[in-house]
């Protein structure tokens, strides 16, 4: 299995980043972008914590974590061109850097690679916002 692993996202990274976002074949509503423009105001954001997806040294996509209306949400977005691991593995890197309790994330209904992922990590559907599926990674006792 490659090395996954993420890396804040950096200017030198956005050309990369974006053709990774621009080529995933995810349906997370907050990580669809229109164009260059539209990526890199969502990347200068103080709201989102945008990292990098790195497999063996290259930019395979992004993940990042944002607050939306009092919340703490996840997003993912991987090149299909990444090892078949990396969604699942970037994304329990994440929820790890992630201390805040519950947290969120939204995919679209018919992204099935989507839903297996989430649920790998420990997510569990919390209800329905129109075509998405909002999903919960509840508190733990400690």
């Amino acid at each position: 299995m490659p090395h996954i692993e993420l890396r804040d996202l950096g200017n030198h990274d956005r050309d990369a980043a974006f053709q990774a976002v621009s080529a995933s074949t995810s349906a997370w509503p907050r990580a669809a972008f229109a164009d260059r423009e539209t990526f890199d105001a969502w990347a200068a954001d103080d709201k989102v914590d945008a990292h990098v997806v790195v497999e063996d040294g290259s930019v395979v996509g992004v993940a990042a974590a944002l607050d939306v209306d009092g919340d703490r949400e996840i997003l993912l977005a991987v090149s299909p061109s990444a090892h078949g691991d990396a969604p699942t593995e970037a994304l329990g890197l994440l929820t790890a850097r992630e201390a805040e309790r519950p947290l969120y994330a939204c995919v679209s209904a018919d992204d099935e690679p989507s839903h297996a992922v989430l649920a790998r990590i420990g997510f569990v559907e919390h209800g329905r916002d129109g075509d998405d599926v909002v999903y919960v990674l509840p508190p733990t006792l400690e």
